[in-house]
């Protein structure tokens, strides 16, 4: 906590992007197979640049 105060650094896009994951996840539970759902997840948040 103290680094993250002393740098500056902040994990809230991090947080921001895993809400929007577990929303679609959540949305997509009738889908038949998970590689549909990560279509979804790519298509939907990508691409994911954290930098």
């Amino acid at each position: 906590m103290l680094a993250s105060i002393r740098l500056g650094v902040s994990n809230g896009r991090v947080e921001g992007l895993n809400t929007k994951a577990r929303s679609i996840i959540a949305r997509s539970y009738r889908f038949h197979s998970a590689k549909a759902t990560l279509a979804l997840v790519c298509k939907l948040l990508g691409p994911i640049d954290l930098k």
